[in-house]
């Protein structure tokens, strides 16, 4: 299709929808790339453009930049994480966990295990906000669905006093510490020794000792 060739027609609802999906192909086709090159360093506009048949500037229209077709990516990715921990918190618990933080603990794991380079990209993109009003609403979800799990498990345990933000900064960087050793290769005993952490992790968490930590959020 030639360049400044391609026009979105219709009513203004059949014209968002169709952003909407073009916005979509564009995302998922970044992905693709990324998982069949080990990584998004070799996803270029460009090789986006190939994927989906539309030339560069069609693109253009969606994402201004690598940068911020990126940080779509890093919102795709938190809105993902977030709807899998919220459909993970569930008052029956795992064969063998005493925590009710347990099945949040495995979708993060099963979430990061099955999108290594999306996950990094998450946690490493540049100049990107977090812990302020203008943190990706999407990561900002993650943030308080895993909260609320957090309280609920406190609720169940009164000896857990953390403030509330603080424990769950403390859970979702242990969580992303044992993550990043897998993902990284660099786990004592591989995934299966990383993943029987977690649930110990998890089972302890919640029974630790009274403390106070400084407030923060994400």
């Amino acid at each position: 299709m030639p360049a400044g060739q391609y026009r979105i027609k219709g009513t203004a609802d059949q014209r968002a929808r169709a952003r909407h999906q073009l916005r979509t192909e564009l995302l998922t086709a970044a992905r693709e790339i990324a998982d069949e090159s080990g990584g998004f360093e070799k996803v270029t506009m460009r090789a986006v453009a190939d994927r989906v048949g539309y030339t560069a500037p069609i693109l253009y229209q969606s994402f201004a930049n690598k940068q911020a077709l990126l940080i779509g990516l890093l919102d795709v990715g938190f809105a993902e994480l977030a709807d899998r921990l919220g459909r993970a918190q569930s008052p029956e618990l795992p064969h063998g966990s005493t925590s009710a933080l347990g099945p949040i603990a495995a979708a993060y794991w099963e979430f990061a295990s099955g999108n290594p380079h999306l996950y990094r990209l998450m946690h490493s993109l540049p100049d990107v906000p977090f812990g302020t009003p203008d943190a990706p609403p999407s990561a900002a979800r993650c943030f308080e669905v895993l909260k609320t799990a957090v309280k609920t498990a406190a609720a169940d345990h009164p000896a857990t006093a953390y403030d509330d933000d603080a424990a769950t900064d403390l859970l979702w960087a242990q969580m992303h510490g044992l993550v990043s050793l897998m993902l990284d290769g660099r786990m004592k005993g591989g995934p299966a020794r990383g993943r029987d952490l977690l649930q110990i992790l998890t089972d302890t968490f919640t029974t630790a000792t009274r403390t106070q930590a400084p407030h923060s959020s994400r």
